[in-house]
C-alpha cells in the first residue's frame, strides 16, 4: 500500500500544477475576451502567424482552412 501513496500524490500534485495555469488573470490572454468578442476577432484576424498570407497559412489543410474559416467568418463577421 505505501508504494501507491507515494504516485498518488505526485500525480495529484502535477494535476493541481496543470491546472493552475487555467486560474490566469481573466483578460491576460486577447483571444479570450468574456464579454468582448470583438477582442478576440482583432486578435486572431490581425496576428500575421494565423491569416492566409502568414505562417498558417502556407502549412494549414484544405479541410481545416475550411473549418477555421468559417468559425471565424461566424463568430466575428456575422451579427
Amino acid at each position: 500500500m505505501q508504494r501507491r501513496v507515494v504516485p498518488i500524490l505526485v500525480v495529484g500534485a502535477c494535476m493541481t500544477f496543470g491546472a493552475s495555469t487555467a486560474l490566469a488573470a481573466p483578460g491576460a490572454f486577447p483571444e479570450q475576451p468574456g464579454n468582448n468578442p470583438q477582442t478576440a476577432c482583432m486578435a486572431v484576424t490581425t496576428n500575421p502567424g494565423t491569416g492566409a498570407t502568414g505562417q498558417a497559412g502556407e502549412v494549414i489543410s484544405p479541410t481545416a482552412g475550411a473549418i477555421t474559416t468559417g468559425l471565424i467568418q461566424d463568430a466575428c463577421f456575422e451579427g
